[in-house]
């Protein structure tokens, strides 16, 4: 008898040895399939999110798997199929070190593994419009003052103060984009140029804004010249950090000037390989078979919009990117901005877009003095704009550019500007 019990004893030890293991094996199989870290680079970059597995058969046994993270800036989906979404926040107010817990469970037992694999959460490429960094401005209390430097392109309403050679500044004030109602002192404004401003002028202008006593202004700004010189850093920043294969996530856009044509345009198929230089900037991005282009050259600028990816080193705009000219990029990055409202939401404030009239859903009323039309800004058939009960318009005709102004919402599905927005042609 106990010799049979020695026997029965041993079985048993060694089916809990062999549930052990299956458990371990899952749970090392997890491991070298998900946890990239090694003692050269202990926590690995996650730029974009990704998708895991919620089980894995080990000789025929299904275990399942439970994600987690550490961190409220890693978030974890469930999808369909067993597929698991890694929701990474690209506008991470730093850069976190987080570990991705697995908790692997044996069906058989209920006994379980845990793994911590450390990776690292790059600090977010948050890319505000000017618009959201006025608004910004206007909700500091006095004596506030933003916390990092920016930057923003505006036209000259008046200047408070003149010129003063002893000085070498003037004080101006700007009105951003259609915000006539939120306008930016420019107080002491230095740099090259100044002694000639005058009011009109389109300049753009860079610094740290606050509040003075009620008047939101950039504290002694430096002016960067005039015209629109747009802020690129955060997005071109954001692609040279992804690593080989990896990809931006949604569209971009990046304005810049063609430094080389890598590959001529192809009439066969349609599109043209260039290299630009963003503006503000000395980085080479690739567009790679960007959709049209026959006269292209060297020196030109545009507007690309497209996916961006690093393809083995080079920091590509994917094929079948599309361009528009350098003049319709604040409009491009309005409207990627209005595509991504929910149902019934609206961007804050006033926005402008320039485009073509492509359609005219509701002619032209005398009876309550508005026209409805969609407007398409170059190719881009994907972002049409309806312009709902647009102010005036007796005179509009498919084909007219108008530059159009209000508030933007998603009414619906269609994103469209709301009644009483205006318009200049």
């Amino acid at each position: 008898m106990k010799k049979v019990f020695v026997i029965l004893l041993m079985v048993a030890l060694c089916a809990s040895l062999f549930a052990g293991a299956g458990l371990k094996n899952a749970a090392a199989f997890v491991k070298a399939n998900y946890d990239k870290s090694s003692k050269a680079n202990p926590a690995p970059r996650t730029t974009a999110d990704f998708e895991v597995y919620d089980n894995i058969s080990i000789k025929g046994v299904n275990y399942s798997i439970t994600w987690s993270t550490d961190t409220e800036y890693v978030t974890v989906e469930p999808k369909a199929n067993h597929v698991v979404l890694i929701n990474i926040d690209e506008a991470a107010p730093e850069e976190i070190v987080y570990n991705l817990i697995a908790v692997v469970t044996d069906p058989t037992d209920g006994a379980s593994e845990t793994i911590k694999m450390p990776k690292t959460l790059p600090q977010g490429s948050s890319d505000p419009s000017m618009e959201e960094i006025v608004f910004t401005a206007y909700k500091l209390g006095d004596g506030e003052a933003m916390a990092k430097e920016v930057r923003l392109a505006g036209i000259i309403k008046d200047i408070p103060t003149a010129y003063s050679a002893q000085y070498g500044n003037v004080t101006v004030n700007i009105q951003v984009m259609a915000l006539a109602d939120n306008i930016i002192q420019c107080y002491r404004l230095s740099g090259d140029g100044c002694e000639s401003l005058k009011v009109g002028d389109m300049i753009t202008v860079e610094g740290k804004i606050k509040n003075y006593k009620g008047t939101i202004e950039f504290d002694k700004p430096v002016l960067v010249g005039k015209g629109d010189i747009p802020d690129q850093k955060a997005t071109v920043d954001a692609a040279f950090l992804l690593g080989d294969g990896e990809a931006m996530k949604g569209l971009q856009v990046i304005v810049g000037t063609i430094e080389s044509i890598p590959s001529a345009y192809s009439a066969q198929y349609g599109n043209i390989t260039v290299n630009i230089v963003p503006t503000g900037d000395t980085r080479i991005v690739q567009a790679y078979r960007l959709k049209g282009g026959e006269g292209l050259k060297v020196g030109d600028t545009i507007t690309i919009v497209g996916n961006i990816k690093n393809y083995k080193g080079t920091i590509e705009f994917d094929k079948d990117c599309r361009y528009v000219g350098a003049e319709y990029y604040r409009s491009v990055k309005t409207l990627l901005k209005a595509y991504q409202l929910e149902d019934g939401k609206a961007l804050e404030g006033a926005r402008i877009v320039k485009g073509k009239i492509v359609a005219i859903p509701s002619a032209y009323s005398k009876d309550y003095g508005n026209i409805t039309v969609n407007i398409q800004v170059g190719e881009l058939d994907d972002l049409i704009i309806q312009c709902y009960r647009l102010t005036g318009g007796e005179d509009l005709k498919v084909g007219d550019e108008i530059t159009v102004v209000g508030v933007i919402k998603n009414y619906k599905g269609t994103i469209e500007f709301d009644k009483g927005c205006t318009y200049t042609k």
